[in-house]
């Protein structure tokens, strides 16, 4: 008998990556296409697919995992809308790949799928709640509880980087003023930077060797970007009690310089009887796709023990 396999897709900016995994997390196959920002519904829709059709070799796949930023409606399967592809409005994502391969569908907000990812084949799969936080261009949050990923409504719950770290403070894109995206991100970062300095880096990498050249206005901005980050984790241990909070992303690269004092940061501002059993840690930033395919795993094939 041959083992039950699962598709996940993940939709970043510059591309679609998708994976054929087994039960495992080993990835079996995989199959990358570029994107560019100016995409139609249509020829959006086509490279998802097109992305999706050389994994289909196989006869025993069980279904295909999708994850891409918000805001989405993961009841519907409609992707609202993205800052990544500004022409791209209420896309029906779900329905077009159900419909061209006579597969079950499952499509949730990307962070969300790193979350349950972490929870199914990370090293914090042995947890009994899990908050998984994605630093990057933004911030994303995903929260599972026994197993179970707590999607919110239609797809858009934890959204973390948008709660508020500063009353009235610096303009987020989303729109509102003072999320904690807007100080610690990549794009945090650069803007914060520029309003310092009139010098717009390109990158977190960029500003991190900043840091550790000991530029005093990166590290101003890193400092207080830490304080922002760890008051919003608090707020997010006190709503949610887990087990494990775990930070992955592109910005956890440079772990070794903020990793320590954001730990110590979040235990000195939470309840002693909830950082009894806390443990934080990076995590090892599993691929997108390996997180879309456990939301098939999900649904009626359990992961490993």
């Amino acid at each position: 008998m041959k083992e039950d396999l699962a598709i996940g897709v993940d939709i970043g900016g510059g591309s679609v990556k998708a994976g054929l995994f087994n039960r495992l997390g080993e990835e079996l196959d995989k199959s990358v296409l570029q994107t560019s920002g100016e995409l139609s519904n249509a020829r959006f829709l086509e490279i998802v697919q097109n992305t999706i059709s050389p994994l289909l070799k196989e006869k025993n796949i069980r279904g295909i995992g999708i994850g891409s930023p918000g805001p989405l409606d993961s009841e519907t399967g409609y992707l609202l809308s993205s800052a990544n592809f500004p022409l791209l409005k209420n896309v029906p994502i779900s329905k077009t790949v159900r419909d061209r391969f006579s597969l079950p569908v499952y499509y949730e907000n990307d962070a969300n799928c790193a979350a349950l990812g972490e929870s199914y084949f990370g090293e914090s799969k042995s947890y009994e709640s899990l908050l998984v936080l994605t630093l990057g261009t933004g911030i994303g949050g995903g929260f599972v509880d026994k197993g179970k990923l707590f999607s919110g409504y239609k797809g858009n719950g934890i959204e973390i980087g948008h709660m508020t770290s500063v009353i009235d403070g610096a303009i987020c894109g989303c729109g509102q003023k003072g999320c904690v995206e807007s100080y610690f991100s990549t794009r945090g970062f650069i803007n914060r930077y520029a309003e310092k300095t009139n010098n717009r880096l390109t990158n977190a990498a960029d500003f991190f060797d900043l840091v550790k050249a000991g530029d005093k206005d990166a590290k101003e901005i890193l400092r207080f970007g830490i304080l922002c980050l760890a008051e919003t984790v608090r707020n997010a241990i006190h709503l949610l009690n887990p087990e494990g909070v775990v930070f992955v992303g592109g910005i956890t690269e440079s772990w070794d310089q903020f990793g320590e004092d954001l730990s110590h940061k979040i235990r000195a501002r939470i309840f002693p009887v909830l950082n009894e059993r806390l443990k934080i840690k990076r995590g090892k930033n599993l691929a997108g796709s390996l997180g879309a395919a456990s939301l098939v795993f999900s649904h009626g094939m359990r992961g490993p023990e």
